[in-house]
């Protein structure tokens, strides 16, 4: 159990060996399956602080887990856990309506924090302009016109 507030400075093993992300008998690179293939990208680490972010998220909450493991006990951290897949497992939510995890953020700590995200979210235009009635109906196995 280590208490790490900061993700380590040394850059996840992400980066495989030469011919190791091949499928293929010759051991040539798959570019349908893996992307381009640079020589940059194999011989030039990520900037130390690109793991620091990479890991923050994860180190954040490995540390809450260590902590209240060493303070309640085993089962606190095990039903934080179990409480964030189910929370992560049933939601159900409207597809052109904004996508938003209420209780995953409260259980995560999100919920009193404002990120770029909050006011600058990734949100489709395009999305907005459907009928959000017929998506709904679409959703719940309704069609319109349908007698009662």
């Amino acid at each position: 159990m280590s208490f790490r507030i900061v993700p380590s400075a040394h850059a996840s093993s992400s980066a495989a060996a030469a011919g190791a992300d091949s499928h293929s008998q010759f051991k040539v690179h798959d570019t349908m399956r893996n992307g381009m293939h640079t020589v940059r990208s194999t011989v030039m680490p990520g900037h130390p602080l690109e793991a620091h972010l990479e890991n923050w998220d994860l180190t954040q909450q490995q540390l809450k887990l260590d902590m209240a493991r060493s303070v309640y006990g085993l089962h606190q951290p095990l039903r934080i856990q179990m409480e964030q897949h189910l929370v992560n497992k049933h939601v159900k939510r409207i597809p052109v309506l904004k996508q938003s995890n209420l209780a995953q953020d409260i259980l995560t700590g999100k919920d009193s924090t404002i990120d770029f995200e909050d006011f600058l979210g990734d949100s489709d235009p395009s999305m907005f302009l459907l009928d959000v009635h017929g998506a709904a109906e679409r959703t719940l196995g309704m069609t319109r016109g349908a007698p009662l």
